[in-house]
């Protein structure tokens, strides 16, 4: 059993309830926040590549 769990928890399954605890936790400004991180992540990780590949 304890091998399903480190399983699970690797591949990022988790329990219904946890899943909505999280849901309950976000608001607009954390939606902001990672849109533009992940914005600014892609954008660095496509300028890098062209600068290795130019």
């Amino acid at each position: 059993m304890w091998f399903k769990r480190i399983i699970n928890s690797f591949f990022g399954i988790r329990k219904k309830n946890d899943l909505e605890n999280d849901l309950k936790n976000v608001n607009l400004f954390k939606l902001i926040i990672l849109f533009i991180a992940l914005n600014i992540f892609f954008i660095s990780f496509v300028l890098t590549i062209t600068r290795i590949f130019l």
